[in-house]
């Protein structure tokens, strides 16, 4: 019994226009702490639901009543399920559909192509960013390219800083004032660079871009 999981079930709506995948754990099984990793019996579960990749128009969804684990180490403790992450009310496969198409349109657009509020849209967007740049190392960047671009309409500006050796934006930040260049700065020395070791900077001449 190494696959704890089964289907139970699946129910098209069509008045709303869902399919939903009911899943459960087998009886008997022993699932692995998310602490220590052992095999522990199951103390009680809790209704879970989420989002799915669609199937052709219409939305889908997983609901599954999780196991929560008793572990003689850790106490009482909710069981990783392996469609989704901790936290997250989708799916993995959602989560990265969502990904891939944030290379190539606007939060808004996405929102409205999946019918979800954009604010779920930029946690999704959050979460794999910084987990992304939690792994950045800058320690070779020696040549850097400053230049500030409209964000939307108005006076609204980003500042984006490039490693020119490596063609690739390594920070972007709201604003084009001086302070852009000290928060710049910071970001660099958290991802291993050194700001004594840049030896060429390209920007234009602007007063503030100096001062920095």
């Amino acid at each position: 019994m190494n696959d704890p999981w089964k289907l139970d079930d699946v129910n098209f709506d069509q008045q709303k226009g869902q399919l939903i995948i009911f899943i459960s754990h087998k009886r008997g099984s022993k699932l692995s702490c998310p602490e220590c990793g052992d095999k522990c019996s199951i103390h009680d579960t809790r209704e879970r639901t989420w989002r799915h990749l669609n199937f052709f128009q219409y939305k889908t969804y997983i609901h599954c009543k999780v196991p929560r684990i008793s572990c003689p180490k850790h106490g009482v403790k909710q069981v990783k399920v392996p469609w989704s992450r901790p936290g997250s009310g989708f799916t993995l496969l959602f989560e990265a559909f969502i990904m891939e198409l944030a290379a190539v349109m606007p939060v808004n657009a996405i929102s409205r192509l999946v019918g979800e509020y954009d604010t779920r849209i930029w946690r999704i967007m959050n979460y794999y960013v910084d987990r992304a740049r939690s792994k950045e190392n800058f320690s070779e960047a020696k040549n850097i390219g400053i230049d500030e671009t409209s964000s939307k309409r108005g006076h609204n500006y980003v500042t984006l800083f490039f490693d020119l050796d490596k063609s690739k934006v390594v920070y972007a930040t709201e604003g084009k004032d001086a302070a852009t260049i000290n928060s710049f700065i910071e970001d660099l020395k958290e991802h291993k660079g050194n700001p004594g070791q840049i030896k060429n900077v390209c920007c234009d001449m602007s007063p503030v871009v100096i001062k920095g």
